[in-house]
């Protein structure tokens, strides 16, 4: 199994969106970010992983992004260290205080040919499109 470990986060430079390797820095100046991708500086609260899954059309789904299912039903994919795996959760359950919107999916769920699985934005970019802070 060869599983792509790449990581995605914006550059302290100029915001745009940088993706490869990630590496930690420590002590070093703190006008200096410590995470650095390809040797560039990111915003830390900015890094996601690549889940290793693709939409339909061959778009990478990373950590932060938000998908829509068949047009509809928005969700923020998130890894979730107590499952150990990416997991999804309604944007509309994320205020919900009694419940906990993070759910598993199998692999078959992602590759369902049912389903239509469309990147539609990121919680970076767009945070005005969820309600709770992740």
């Amino acid at each position: 199994m060869n599983r792509i470990i790449k990581f995605r986060g914006k550059s302290v430079l100029n915001d745009e969106w940088i993706y490869g390797d990630l590496v930690h820095r420590i002590n070093i100046p703190k006008t200096i970010s410590p995470v650095q991708i390809n040797g560039i500086g990111v915003k830390e609260d900015t890094v996601g992983q690549f889940t290793g899954l693709y939409n339909r059309n061959g778009e990478e789904i990373y950590e932060g992004d938000i998908i829509s299912v068949n047009g509809k039903y928005p969700k923020i994919v998130k890894y979730i260290d107590e499952y150990a795996c990416f997991c999804l959760a309604n944007i509309s359950d994320l205020n919900k205080k009694w419940m906990y919107p993070w759910q598993q999916v199998s692999p078959g769920w992602w590759i369902d040919h049912k389903r239509e699985i469309r990147v539609v934005a990121n919680i970076y970019d767009h945070p005005e499109l969820i309600k709770e802070e992740l």
